[in-house]
């Protein structure tokens, strides 16, 4: 999810800020590490951050009248660690910021945070820790990719929870404002979710098929354990999601107009996020900028292409055109099927 310019503002932007630097600054040096280590996978590292650019700017319609993306960086994690997932992150997210009005620079390290910090590191640990109990790849990245992208969007509805709760004119108490941003998220990210489950997944398995020697030199096909945990990976397969469902039914009262508690005095509960139904808008746009603007921010992205038409085409047909190339120039470094004697003993 991305959090548009002007919500969030003051010291917390410069907080932000100071971590995202901080952290790119860190995948920064290990990517300088890993170029030095693996000169001969440079190409994967401009493949890596077309992923996250083209996935994360990609808008996937739901049923819900809205439209929202996937995330991409638990994949990215897996294959090169979180250090350097955080610095691609990074990088796109200040062309998109830039060209795309997608996200913004006062929110840049609000959304480095949720979007390269925790969908990364969550992506990367879960991984990790299912592979040591003898999971499978594809079943280790199933379990990564749901979680690292739910923590995605929960980070962000706790960072616009944050905001909005200081701004000029709130409707709602933290608790309150986590509630409705949840609601308004599930029924459109938890299908997202599935999806980018089910392709990080597929997308180990394949490469395992094709090209296996390129995750051994990664690292990622060590030898495991032989017992295969599979109740771990059922276990948080099932948790997260559930406990999104969950909230639904209180959240649900919240977004419909009833009060929070009585101990909230920031309540306007008669007024809440409505989506549209005649046209696939963004959930940037649809939650976030409105209730942002509900609270009294009035965001503005630093370049409005959209409004501009060819122009916003053409960007649109640029970034897909310089992503396409990328992919498609070194697509053969993770397709192209070769011998690996490894593919014949390890149990994955």
């Amino acid at each position: 999810m991305h959090i548009a310019e002007g919500i969030i503002t003051g010291k917390a932007a410069v907080l932000y800020t100071a971590v995202g630097l901080t952290s790119v600054g860190y995948g920064t040096r290990k990517m300088k590490q890993f170029v030095a280590s693996h000169p001969d996978k440079r190409p994967l590292l401009a493949m890596g951050g077309a992923l996250i650019f083209f996935i994360s700017l990609l808008p996937i319609p739901a049923f819900t009248g809205t439209c929202s993306h996937p995330c991409g960086t638990p994949l990215i994690a897996i294959f090169f660690g979180p250090g350097i997932c955080i610095a691609l992150t990074g990088a796109s997210l200040l062309l998109q910021a830039a060209f795309f009005a997608h996200g913004g620079f006062g929110s840049w390290g609000a959304n480095v945070l949720a979007l390269g910090v925790v969908g990364g590191v969550v992506g990367w640990g879960i991984f990790s820790l299912l592979r040591k109990t003898g999971l499978p790849l594809w079943a280790a990245g199933f379990a990564a990719g749901l979680l690292g992208d739910l923590m995605v969007y929960l980070c962000s509805g706790l960072v616009l929870a944050g905001a909005l709760v200081h701004a000029p004119t709130p409707q709602y108490s933290f608790t309150g404002y986590l509630a409705v941003i949840l609601a308004a998220y599930c029924p459109t990210q938890l299908p997202i979710a599935f999806g980018e489950m089910v392709i990080t997944g597929l997308a180990l398995q394949y490469i395992y098929r094709q090209r296996p020697e390129v995750l051994a030199d990664l690292g990622l096909l060590k030898q495991v354990p032989l017992e295969c945990a599979k109740t771990v990976c059922l276990t948080l397969l099932l948790i997260v999601p559930a406990a999104f469902l969950l909230l639904l039914p209180a959240n649900a009262s919240l977004a419909a107009g009833q009060p929070i508690g009585a101990s909230s005095q920031k309540t306007a509960p008669k007024e809440h996020v409505s989506q549209p139904k005649s046209s696939f808008t963004g959930m940037d746009e649809a939650v976030n900028t409105q209730m942002a603007e509900k609270a009294g921010y009035h965001s503005k992205p630093f370049l409005d292409l959209e409004s501009m038409g060819d122009v916003w085409n053409g960007l649109l047909l640029l970034a897909g055109a310089i992503c396409g190339f990328i992919l498609g120039r070194w697509w053969h470094l993770i397709s192209r099927r070769g011998n690996f004697e490894e593919k014949q003993t390890n149990g994955c």
